[in-house]
């Protein structure tokens, strides 16, 4: 990665372009996330040993602060908050001055989640893979963030301003309530389960809006709503660092594990898919610890290619 393009990076000067090859770059190795957190810390030291220049020194703690997250920074290891001023994640053109320089994204790689607390005290977990798009300061209007991947909200009240979840497939109303929902990029399904108070899903697509009751769960599937209740609640344990499954299909056990870890599985070994599992595994183990206890039952033999981010079962 060029040296001056992350040196812009920390300081908040880059295109949306840049972003995107940044947050590339640091979900293809650990060590480059290593390399980043190195820089920054070193963007902060500076930042706070200039007495000569107007630094805001509550904004230069609060950015070291928000990198923590609930987290030891050792253990975060590659969460990462980008400071940005282009476009927002769904509204790429009609750029004003006023959107520039005005949000923040919140990235989660790979194997990793992390908690946030928003302007508002609102609450969100973000899991592995997600982006969370978010202004600085609400104003008087709505309460508005962008989501591309899972995230769980515990929502602080406010009737005068209603909390928005805008995600690629539909936007999500509240005004205060808990709830989680799943909408990822390289997947055209969307899933949305509310624990507590109510919610309101809208689409261009659908016909009418849906208001969601506490322990509903709801999917979209080929534009239209597939409503049901909250089967397991082990599944929201995520946020706590657990990967559950409940009496669920290898198939569907290899799906997730893809996604949460960023690598492509190839199977040759079918018979194994339609097998069922349950059980809960620690996200920070890796994917290998889960695959290790799925051989036990499920008998199958596996290699990892490093250099193509591949897992091939056999």
């Amino acid at each position: 990665m060029d040296k001056e393009i992350l040196q812009r990076y920390v300081e908040g000067n880059v295109t949306p372009e840049e972003i995107i090859a940044v947050v590339d770059w640091l979900d293809a190795d650990e060590n480059n996330v290593r390399e980043f957190m190195a820089l920054h810390k070193l963007n902060d030291i500076s930042l706070l040993n200039q007495p000569d220049k107007q630094v805001d020194i509550q904004k230069v703690k609060r950015t070291i602060s928000f990198r923590k997250i609930g987290y030891e920074l050792a253990k975060i290891a590659a969460i990462l908050i980008i400071f940005w001023g282009g476009a927002k994640l769904f509204e790429t053109n009609n750029i004003t001055e006023e959107s520039i320089a005005t949000y923040q994204t919140l990235y989660v790689p790979a194997g990793q989640r992390a908690e946030l607390i928003l302007p508002d005290s609102t609450r969100v977990w973000l899991n592995a893979h997600s982006k969370l798009v978010y202004p600085v300061s609400f104003g008087k209007g709505t309460r508005q963030v962008e989501l591309i991947g899972e995230a769980y909200f515990d929502v602080i009240h406010n009737e005068k301003q209603p909390f928005i979840v805008k995600t690629q497939q539909m936007d999500i109303q509240v005004l205060g309530t808990e709830f989680n929902v799943a909408s990822y990029s390289n997947s055209s399904d969307f899933e949305v389960s509310l624990l507590r108070g109510s919610i309101e899903l809208s689409s261009s697509n659908l016909p009418s809006n849906y208001r969601m009751k506490e322990k509903e769960h709801v999917q979209l599937k080929d534009n239209k709503l597939i409503i049901d209740q909250i089967a397991d609640y082990d599944y929201f344990r995520w946020k706590e660092g657990l990967i559950c499954f409940n009496n669920e299909s290898v198939a569907t056990i290899i799906e997730k594990l893809k996604l949460y870890y960023d690598i492509d599985i190839e199977i040759y070994n079918k018979r194994i898919l339609n097998s069922r599992y349950s059980g809960k595994f620690r996200t920070k183990d890796g994917i290998e610890q889960v695959l290790k206890v799925l051989q036990i039952e499920h008998k199958f033999s596996y290699t990892k290619n490093s250099d193509l981010n591949l897992i091939t079962i056999k």
